[in-house]
Formats: C-alpha cells, sequence, structure tokens
C-alpha cells in the first residue's frame, strides 16, 4: 500500500476509537500533523506503514483492514 486517503484515516481512527490527541501522542507528533493528515490523506510505503500501525496495531496490514471500515 502506498497511499491513504484523509477519509480512511478518518474512518481508521473511528472504527479503532483513536482520538487526534491520543494519535499524537503515541506517535510522537503534533496534533496539526493529525488533522493534516485527516483532511490530505498520507502518501508513501513507509508513511502508510507507520499510520498503519499506529490506528490498527498492524504495520502490515492491507486493503482488507481498509476495506472492513467501509462496509
Amino acid at each position: 500500500m502506498n497511499h491513504l486517503t484523509g477519509t480512511t484515516i478518518v474512518k481508521l481512527m473511528q472504527a479503532n476509537h483513536k482520538t487526534i490527541s491520543g494519535l499524537a501522542a503515541s506517535m510522537n507528533i503534533t496534533q496539526v500533523r493529525v488533522r493534516q493528515v485527516r483532511a490530505q490523506g498520507v502518501k508513501g510505503e513507509c508513511f502508510v506503514a507507520d499510520w498503519l500501525e499506529a490506528l490498527t496495531g498492524n504495520h502490515k496490514a492491507s486493503w482488507e483492514v481498509v476495506a472492513k471500515v467501509y462496509q
């Protein structure tokens, strides 16, 4: 996976009960950055893996995980 849309990030956050402040703290980034990614998404395999790990606990999560939040 090399990209996640902002909508997908929001849906994954909701499905996994992640807050902006909690996610920022766990990833050691600012809340501004979390809001930016929620709005614009994220590109790049390494960035996607980091975000998926923070959101789901599994850095090797696939489109299967993403598809579940759209059902």
